[in-house]
């Protein structure tokens, strides 16, 4: 069956007026915020936003710009999932172990009021305490006790003294440095004089050196039993400081429990009264601070847990760190808390410690420097991350996974952060319920996927996202409603029914296929707002068709520099593209080149050299290094196609090479095996190819052609060169019949189709596609194995039948070279005979 000559009207599907019958009336026609073309998306994420169980999280699968973060927002708006109501939290003081501070939870609104309620109280004791210990009452009884001890201790020195009297000795206060101490003296003619100076007195005569000696050792006896009367005297002091400690706190107590009643009939949680108990402790134990604080010392260098922030705030032990609170501005439409982290980096994600550095030196740190990270501000709704950029940052993922597999946060730097992990506040955990959403490409989720064990246990819905759906009126529909949603947002210019048809039209071709319409709006959503600027620049009051190809013109124009050098080169010569005449052996193959925004076609040339020969077919690029995986396999297939066509009475005696002539930079891709088994054909059966034509499609053994990608671009950049070669009405490109679908030319491609100045042809097998290039029939294969002479086949059939006997023959001369036969010598005994019994 000869290969399929293609019209314009398959190469590009176009949007048919008939086909927008619903934007007739186009002010009346509205807008959509729904979500398209993304069924099997949505019901994915239905199931995971409504089974709100452990390692049910989401992974978001698809290409940017398909909507995947407004169709998780929207879902959630539709579905309205009953969240968790989770309580405020806050961080206080722990007085145990101020290491470790101590986790409440509130009711929604009540974090805030018990911040405000510790405030109050606060105030209310710095206020009442001082007046109620300072009153002129309970003034009075502390100087009774004072005086009761101060008597006693009174007592003790004056005994001590008069017995110091009787022994000619004296108690005398003296200044030792900062303070005074009590020490004895010996009374020499009435005087009180240093130990140390009775040795000028023996000097002097006025004493002997005996009663020196005397004076020295009672000196010694008594100022031991000093210290006993000095430790006695502590002792009365130590009484008399616990004796007015707690005077302090019965009177203390009187004031503080009549205001700590009132605040424990606001909460009936245990452990927020038993939180007010350990405050009660606190603040009678250390009175003192309402009086006049004293200061904490710190050593240079070292980090000091719970040291206070404000050198004149001595009341930081009472504050309250309010974590998270659940705040009606922050829940959305959905009813939920959602929260996007841009920038999910350990600390954003998981919250952090945060240590200040002191003018010392110390870096100091307490429970009011916890901070909530996006994770913990999403509890009890969801958080939506981008995958990459979660991955990429160090410690994250790991503590990612612990945190959803336990269900429990702790608020900790990385253990690396100052390196001061042993140091560091250890907060009490934190019971955590959220759904994570990450968002990533395809490739990444089949990564996690196979590779890290627990991905498949802690996120496992994955909704897919497609990069289009197919092509219907309703489908048309939605799709402008889209658009038009984008328009109703702002001052935007009317779109008119032409101008929409070609963006359908180029939403067809971003799909890559005549049936099937992009769903990438956000892309669409470019070209649209770049058509209006068209628009706007001419000062139309509507975009109109051609302000869309106008947009798809410059967009182009702007991001194919590199395909213009390389169209400058083949017209310079440099690379040798042949678009006239015939040759053997030689044919224009087609590869697609990606380079970011930009995609586009570029003829090669293929080359086929045979020979006498066992070795086979010789791939050049994978002999030096510049063939990839897929084009090594297209080539082997080459071997396949050959012996089931050639080899099947007779081994293949044949060496042969391939090469993609002025390729550097590597080869890769099968879509060239068909090419290069035409230049083979062509090699062997002499038959030169019209080099008018270039040839993409991919090939199986059987010599079936199979579908390749880019058939679009590698179209267009054969046209190219053609065009600047110059047409001669013969020149086209073959192409796989399964590609036809996906055919989206350019208009002046479609113009030159109509005009018989250019031909494309889809082909099924080789044979149908060699008969175009060579202008021969394939030929079939005949019952008794042989293919018609005068075919394609039949001259490929008797060259390799030459190239057999020719290479059969040199092997005969040459085993002949190699083991003359000599005259005269004796042919070498034979095996022994076996002996006949008698």
């Amino acid at each position: 069956m000869p290969a399929k000559k293609l019209k314009a009207k398959d190469l590009r599907w176009k949007c048919d007026p008939s086909f927008l019958s619903f934007y007739k009336d186009q002010k009346k026609f509205k807008g959509t915020h729904s979500i398209v073309g993304q069924d099997r998306a949505h019901k994915a994420l239905e199931t995971g936003l409504k089974l709100y169980r452990s390692g049910y999280n989401i992974y978001v699968a698809g290409m940017a710009g398909t909507g995947r973060t407004t169709t998780i927002r929207r879902t959630l708006e539709e579905l309205k999932p009953a969240c968790e109501d989770v309580p405020d939290r806050c961080y206080v003081y722990n007085f145990v172990d101020q290491a470790q501070p101590v986790l409440l939870n509130f009711r929604r609104g009540e974090g805030r009021k018990f911040r405000d309620d510790m405030r109050e109280l606060v105030k209310i004791l710095r206020n009442n305490l001082p007046k109620t210990l300072e009153s002129t009452h309970v003034a009075r009884e502390r100087e009774a006790i004072v005086e009761r001890y101060q008597t006693q201790e009174k007592k003790v020195f004056e005994q001590f003294a008069e017995r110091l009297k009787k022994e000619g000795f004296a108690l005398i206060q003296v200044q030792e440095a900062t303070y005074v101490a009590p020490t004895v003296f010996p009374v020499i003619n009435n005087e009180a004089v240093s130990i140390d100076y009775l040795e000028n007195l023996v000097k002097e005569g006025k004493i002997t050196n005996e009663e020196r000696g005397q004076k020295l050792e009672r000196h010694k006896e008594l100022s031991t039993e000093l210290k006993q009367v000095l430790i006695k005297a502590r002792g009365i002091g130590k009484r008399m400081h616990d004796e007015l400690d707690k005077f302090h706190q019965r009177w203390a107590s009187l004031v503080l429990d009549g205001i700590l009643d009132d605040f424990y009939s606001r909460y009936e949680e245990k452990k927020v009264r038993a939180y007010f108990d350990e405050v009660r402790k606190h603040v009678l134990h250390n009175l003192d601070v309402f009086f006049g604080r004293q200061e904490q010392p710190q050593q240079p260098g070292v980090i000091m847990i719970g040291a206070p922030g404000k050198p004149d705030d001595p009341f930081w032990y009472y504050e309250v760190n309010l974590l998270t609170e659940a705040r009606d501005e922050k829940i959305s439409k959905a009813g939920c808390l959602i929260i996007e982290e841009p920038n999910p980096s350990y600390v954003n994600l998981f919250g952090a410690v945060e240590y200040t550095p002191s003018p010392g030196g110390a870096w100091t740190t307490d429970f009011r420097s916890i901070k909530a990270g996006s994770l913990l501000q999403a509890d009890g709704g969801y958080i939506i991350i981008n995958a990459l950029d979660l991955l990429r940052r160090p410690l994250v993922w790991d503590q990612l996974k612990r945190v959803l597999k336990t269900e429990e946060l702790i608020i900790q730097q990385p253990e690396t952060y100052f390196q001061i992990a042993t140091m560091a506040l250890k907060p009490e955990p934190i019971k955590l319920s959220v759904k994570v959403i990450l968002i990533g490409p395809d490739w990444l989720y089949r990564l996690l996927w196979s590779y890290e064990e627990e991905f498949a246990k802690t996120f496992k819905i994955l909704a897919d996202f497609d990069t289009s759906m197919p092509l219907s009126k309703n489908a048309a529909k939605n799709f402008a409603a889209v658009l038009k949603s984008i328009l109703d947002r702002g001052d935007h210019l009317h779109l008119e029914s032409d101008g929409l048809a070609a963006l359908i039209e180029h939403g067809v071709e971003e799909s890559g296929q005549q049936d099937r319409i992009t769903t990438r709006f956000t892309h669409v959503a470019d070209v649209l707002r770049e058509s209006e600027h068209v628009a706007r620049q001419e000062g139309a009051k509507a975009v109109k068709r051609h302000h869309v190809t106008t947009a798809l013109q410059d967009r182009r124009y702007r991001h194919n520099l590199s395909e213009e050098r390389v169209q400058r080169l083949i017209e310079e010569g440099v690379l040798l593209v042949d678009t006239h005449g015939k040759k053997v052996g030689q044919i224009n193959g087609l590869a697609v080149y990606s380079l970011g925004h930009t995609r586009f076609g570029k003829p090669s040339r293929i080359t086929a050299v045979t020979s006498v020969g066992k070795t086979g077919i010789i791939n050049i690029e994978r002999e030096a290094g510049l063939s990839g995986p897929t084009h090594d396999k297209g080539v082997f297939i080459l071997n396949g196609y050959l012996r089931q066509q050639y080899a099947q009475r007779k081994p293949l005696t044949l060496a042969a090479s391939i090469a993609f002539e002025q390729s550097y930079a590597g080869v890769d891709g099968d879509s060239a095996s068909s090419t290069e088994i035409y230049a083979l054909l062509s090699s062997l059966s002499g038959l030169p190819i019209d080099q008018g034509f270039a040839v993409t499609g991919s090939v199986n053994q059987l010599g079936n052609i199979q579908p390749i990608g880019g058939v679009n671009e590698k179209i267009e950049g054969f046209f190219d060169v053609c065009k600047a070669q110059g047409f001669t009405g013969k020149q086209g490109v073959l192409i796989p019949v399964q590609n036809e679908r996906h055919l989206m030319l350019r208009e002046d491609i479609l113009d030159m189709v109509n005009k018989g100045k250019f031909h494309i042809y889809s082909v099924k097998s080789i044979e149908e596609g060699i008969e175009i290039l060579t202008g021969k029939k394939a030929g079939a294969i005949q019952k008794n194995g042989r293919y018609p002479v005068n075919t394609v086949h039949g001259l490929v059939q008797k060259r390799l039948e030459e190239m057999t006997e020719m290479f059969d023959g040199a092997e005969a001369e040459v085993r002949k070279e190699l083991r003359p036969e000599r005259k005269g010598y004796p042919k070498p005994p034979g095996p022994p005979k076996a002996k006949r019994k008698k």
